[in-house]
């Protein structure tokens, strides 16, 4: 029985303890309610002023528009008395208007008979200018006849003018060439003349010196052979060359450079030349050594065959070149003579030469032409 009673005791306490929860459950969700409910109040109240605000701003907007609109209406009734008495204005312009027409037509038709009385005059007018113009063409071209048979004259006169001053400057020009031809022939005759007396002292000197091996050419060059001054590939001079030269060139030196002739000698040249055998750059070395040689003993303290006043005197006339085999001596048979080939020259060049070479050259020309 005790057992049977605790336990009811412990059921109703538990039944009691839910409704309390229960209670405090719904006190809760009361007070969450509430909450919630005075929260959507103040949510409500506080849109309602804004839009209260934002009515009250577009009624501000609205009476302002109206006043606007009251003020539109006002200058629309100002512009539509101005629009009325404009076309007032206007309704009076056009019944002038009307007036000028109609004063307008009567001058036009009044125009219209003076143009057909002008055109009239103008078809009389027309027909004159068409004959007129016809008569003219006829004299233009009379004109243009005339003017081309007049410059068809002029041009055969410019032309007989023409050929006469080509045959005056052609006679001119003859006169000149023969003037300037006979002034060559005088300075070429002066010149052959004075090359001429000194190839003729040269060869005296040349006899005087009594010495073999050399000679004289048409040109005035002495020719001697190589074989008597050096050794075979050498350009040493020997002691007969230096005795050739000691006993020959004093004398020769002294014709070119005399009074007499000193003034007409612009260059004493020494060359060398050599035969065929070898390259040509080879032999070119050689003679121009060889030229070298013979003009290196010539200014030498050794050679005294002339003075020093004189040495310094040739030092502004003389040159030495090498040739080397560009200039070889032929045969009768036409086959090149390898010994004659072998020589060194010493010739002489006149001031006037090269103009003179030239001149002969114009005057070839002048006698083809």
């Amino acid at each position: 029985m005790r057992y049977g009673r605790k336990g009811k005791n412990r059921a109703g306490n538990g039944d009691s303890s839910f409704w309390i929860c229960f209670s405090d459950l719904m006190s809760a969700l009361m007070l969450v309610f509430v909450l919630v409910m005075f929260y959507s109040v103040y949510q409500y109240f506080d849109m309602l002023e804004v839009k209260t605000a934002e009515l009250l701003r577009q009624s501000g907007i609205l009476d302002q528009q109206a006043a606007q609109l009251t003020l539109s209406q006002a200058e629309l009734k100002e512009k539509e008395a101005q629009l009325n008495a404009q076309q007032a204005t206007l309704d009076e312009q056009a019944a002038q208007l009307d007036e000028k027409n109609a004063r307008l037509e009567e001058q036009t038709a009044q125009l219209d008979e003076k143009n057909a009385q002008l055109t009239e005059q103008s078809d009389k007018l027309t027909a004159q200018e068409t004959a007129i113009l016809a008569q003219q063409a006829q004299m233009l071209l009379q004109e243009q006849t005339l003017q081309a048979l007049q410059e068809k004259l002029e041009e055969q006169e410019a032309a007989l003018s023409s050929a006469q001053i080509s045959l005056d400057e052609a006679l001119q020009s003859q006169q000149a060439q023969q003037a300037l031809l006979n002034a060559q022939q005088e300075k070429l005759d002066k010149l052959v003349g004075v090359r001429t007396e000194i190839i003729e002292d040269l060869m005296e000197a040349l006899m005087q010196s009594n010495i073999t091996g050399a000679n004289v050419d048409a040109s005035g060059a002495i020719v001697f052979s190589s074989e008597m001054m050096f050794s075979t590939g050498s350009s040493k001079l020997n002691n007969t060359g230096k005795d050739f030269l000691n006993r020959f060139l004093p004398n020769y030196l002294r014709v070119l450079m005399s009074d007499e002739y000193a003034k007409n000698v612009s260059q004493i040249i020494i060359e060398g030349h050599t035969d065929t055998t070898g390259s040509f750059l080879t032999n070119v070395e050689l003679s121009q050594d060889r030229a070298l040689g013979v003009l290196r003993y010539i200014m030498s303290d050794e050679f005294t065959g002339i003075t020093r006043a004189e040495k310094e005197r040739l030092s502004e006339v003389v040159t030495a070149n090498g040739r080397a085999y560009s200039d070889p001596i032929y045969k009768e048979d036409g086959t090149i003579d390898m010994s004659a080939s072998r020589r060194v020259v010493i010739k002489f060049r006149l001031n006037d030469e090269d103009m003179v070479t030239e001149m002969l050259d114009v005057l070839k020309n002048m006698e083809m032409n």
